[in-house]
């Protein structure tokens, strides 16, 4: 206990001698060391405030494109042309153009008269129960589906109808119940077939006659004046041809349904010379009317016949 005691007593001079006996006893001897040093006062520099920087755009200075490369044009692939037409050959033929049935009959609203000049026999599509008339009297027939009547004109959208062809009474029956079309159509695809045939033959007549025309030796005129060549009148026409015409030597070709005349020429037909020429007319069928042509035989100063190019056959 004691030795604590002491120990404790000794610091506590130890303490004492310190902060208060040694410092006057320092600075008598010019003992500096214990003097703590007196801090000189900072000096406080303020920073000024940094300037907003500007921010400037960089500017990217890009190199220029390099130029391509001059190549060499290549030659452009030529445009396929257009084929030329084939020449037109003058000595071909062409078919003479018929309108579509149709047009023909406005849509059956109008059928050829002539087509009613002989009665057509039709079929029954279905059973119909007709009055039949005559003046003022009616009597009522039945035709069964199949049955044929005989058509005598047109009615409108109906057709004039009879039991026979020699039958007096008349009844009306709608187109549209009987085969009328049908029949109408293939009557009509048939005059089709033979015009064209009958102009296709007229063609190649012309073209022989002209060959034939070419070849043959100047014709003598026989000693007179009786087969002197036809004159032309400044219209195109012969005035030996339509005073044929007139006098009735020919009733189908009339001056006025004639289209053209062509030229005359010298021929021999069948061991016979002539002087012939061609005319374009207008002839009245069942279908209405159709180009036809036909030729004047001359000899001896008259016509000695008229006859269709394509057939031959005598004209009435």
């Amino acid at each position: 206990m004691k030795p604590l005691l002491v120990i404790a007593l000794a610091l506590a001079v130890g303490y004492v001698s310190y902060e208060y006996v040694y410092p006057p006893f320092a600075d008598a001897m010019k003992f500096t060391k214990h003097v703590p040093k007196k801090e000189e006062p900072k000096e406080i520099v303020v920073a000024p405030a940094p300037k907003p920087v500007k921010k400037v755009p960089k500017i990217v200075m890009e190199a220029p494109a390099p130029k391509p490369e001059m190549k060499p044009e290549e030659p452009k692939p030529e445009m396929p042309k257009a084929p030329e037409p084939p020449p037109v050959d003058p000595n071909a033929f062409v078919a003479p153009v018929f309108p579509p049935v149709d047009e023909l009959t406005q849509n059956w609203a109008v059928v050829p008269k002539g087509f009613f000049n002989t009665p057509k026999q039709v079929t029954m599509k279905k059973d119909l129960e007709l009055k039949m008339q005559m003046g003022k009297a009616t009597a009522a027939t039945t035709f069964k589906s199949g049955a044929k009547i005989f058509v005598m004109g047109q009615d409108g959208s109906n057709l004039v109808v009879g039991a026979s062809a020699g039958s007096p009474m008349r009844g009306l029956v709608a187109m549209d119940d009987t085969d009328f079309k049908d029949v109408f159509t293939a009557a009509y695809e048939q005059v089709k077939v033979v015009q064209t045939d009958n102009a296709r033959k007229a063609h190649e007549y012309r073209l022989a006659a002209a060959e034939r025309a070419q070849n043959a030796p100047a014709a003598s005129s026989g000693g007179g004046s009786s087969n002197d060549k036809p004159a032309k009148d400044a219209d195109g026409s012969y005035p030996l041809l339509l005073a044929s015409m007139k006098s009735g030597e020919v009733t189908e070709i009339k001056p006025d349904s004639i289209k053209s005349w062509s030229d005359v020429t010298k021929e021999k037909i069948d061991g016979t010379e002539y002087w012939t020429v061609n005319v374009k007319y207008e002839t009245q069928t069942m279908f209405g009317k159709f180009e036809t042509e036909a030729q004047a035989r001359i000899k001896n100063g008259r016509v000695e016949k008229w006859v269709y190019t394509g057939s031959g056959e005598v004209v009435p």
